[in-house]
């Protein structure tokens, strides 16, 4: 029997001198073969992590992801007025997505931008917490694939004997569909659902705390899937047996929905980077930077070090221009363990920036002079 891979969570991404670090440098080139004539003109290119490699993800399945991989996104583009292309490179991290296939995307990512000439702002992107950034750049909704390159798993499209079933959610602007088991306790009282069997037959769930924005999408998701017929709605406790029959019995039930209250409420804080972060937080800011609310002052960032901003529901890493590029990678692993050690959420975005090349979302911390 095979070992579970462990969860990319579980990942502190320590990977130089590990056997993480020997496995992709053996399965890499001396060049990646997957950047050549990137970078060159604006487009979005997707690829997909397959055992320590980089694959070409095909565009039909652009927005499309598995649930169990890892994927690095570039969207190359040029600014209004400018001629010069500028470079977002994502990771994308699947909820069951492997450490390795995790480390493997962030070492490619910092590889990636340096064959892009150190000019590309670096993100990290996790399932169903997309930056709109990242959502902006694909067509319809994101949609969440079972499985995984590990599970051998190979998306079909629905028939009779093997439907399709999907949660529905609404995020800030975009619609996410994530596959589901068909299993009745896969049902949640509080989201709406969509299942889709065919062409010409598919229904529409609602549990009965979903919330009215998404069981509307879910239904226009559903007609849009049944081209040749018009999707059945049901609601909880109002179901029939044909539904039923497509979702075996288990031994779990439908389930009452988990409201997450991972951010109430934060207060902007900033660290240098390695720092102490055992220590009280608003100690740990003051030590280093003073006084960082409600912005932080460009005076405290020194072009030889590099900081942590917690924007509350976005992470930005700063790195100087005299900082140690080998600093790159390891401010990931400070992000993560800063995440663990405080009880932060691991799956907001993470965005790292260089001295000189803020974007505006970073911009928008910084004390105005």
């Amino acid at each position: 029997m095979s070992e579970q891979p462990v969860s990319w969570k579980d990942s502190n991404l320590a990977l130089v001198g590990s056997s993480l670090d020997h496995a992709i440098k053996e399965a890499a080139a001396q060049n990646e073969e997957a950047w050549r004539g990137i970078g060159e003109e604006p487009t979005v290119k997707v690829w997909r992590i397959e055992e320590f490699e980089v694959k070409p993800w095909p565009e039909a399945n652009y927005g499309k992801f598995y649930k169990g991989d890892s994927y690095i996104v570039l969207h190359s583009y040029v600014k209004e007025d400018e001629e010069d292309l500028n470079h977002d490179v994502h990771i994308w991290i699947g909820s069951e997505s492997s450490q390795d296939e995790y480390g493997t995307a962030a070492y490619k990512m910092v590889e990636l931008d340096d064959f892009l000439g150190d000019e590309a702002i670096q993100h990290r992107e996790v399932q169903g917490r997309e930056s709109d950034m990242f959502c902006s750049y694909f067509n319809g909704p994101l949609v969440y694939w079972k499985g995984g390159i590990a599970s051998g798993f190979n998306h079909v499209e629905p028939t009779e004997d093997n439907p399709n079933l999907f949660q529905i959610y609404k995020g800030k602007k975009k619609i996410h569909l994530t596959q589901q088991s068909l299993l009745r306790s896969s049902l949640k009282d509080g989201d709406s659902f969509v299942l889709h069997v065919n062409d010409s037959k598919a229904w529409v769930w609602h549990g009965k705390n979903a919330k009215p924005m998404e069981r509307y999408h879910a239904n226009t998701v559903a007609e849009t899937m049944c081209t040749e017929g018009t999707a059945i709605v049901l609601y909880q406790g109002e179901e029939e047996d044909d539904f039923w029959g497509y979702l075996p019995e288990d031994t779990g039930s439908i389930q009452e929905s988990v409201v997450d209250r991972s951010v109430v409420e934060f207060k902007l804080a900033l660290y240098r980077l390695p720092g102490d972060l055992d220590a009280d937080p608003e100690e740990v800011a003051r030590k280093d930077c003073g006084t960082v609310q409600p912005f932080v002052d460009p005076a405290c960032l020194d072009d030889g070090d590099v900081f942590l901003i917690d924007g509350g529901w976005h992470y930005f890493i700063w790195i100087g221009k005299d900082a140690d590029r080998s600093e790159k990678l390891s401010s990931m692993v400070q992000v993560d363990k800063y995440c663990k050690e405080f009880g932060r959420p691991l799956s907001f975005p993470v965005t790292i920036v260089k001295s000189g090349s803020e974007p505006k979302g970073f911009k928008d911390f910084l004390l105005r002079q």
